[in-house]
């Protein structure tokens, strides 16, 4: 008799059960990964009026715990550097509101 070989694959609920149990608040966050939450961390605060913040228990796992400075933390909490105004910034470096047609990208002068 042949055996077959079964392979556990996630379930499409596994990922939306996931997806449903998310951290939204930055100090819960931190609290989670046992980091004080400093000056530059609670920037946060202010960001989650612009931003939703949306991070998996899953995802939190990874991280290291008592590390600021976590890569995978950095991806989603706001850093107070990020609300630094620079010279020359722009929110719509493409000019893209200016263009003649909605959707439209112009990149050089003869093309589209």
């Amino acid at each position: 008799m042949a055996h077959i070989v079964t392979l556990n694959t996630p379930s499409r609920e596994d990922w939306l059960t996931q997806l449903a149990d998310v951290v939204t608040d930055p100090d819960e966050l931190l609290r989670l990964l046992n980091i004080d939450a400093d000056e530059k961390l609670l920037a946060g605060r202010s960001a989650k009026k612009l931003f939703a913040l949306r991070v998996p228990r899953s995802f939190i796992d990874r991280m290291e715990k008592g590390n600021p400075n976590d890569p995978l933390l950095r991806q989603v909490i706001t850093s107070q550097d990020e609300f630094v105004v620079a010279p020359g910034f722009s929110t719509d470096p493409l000019e893209e509101q200016h263009s003649v047609v909605p959707g439209l990208l112009h990149k050089y002068h003869n093309r589209a």
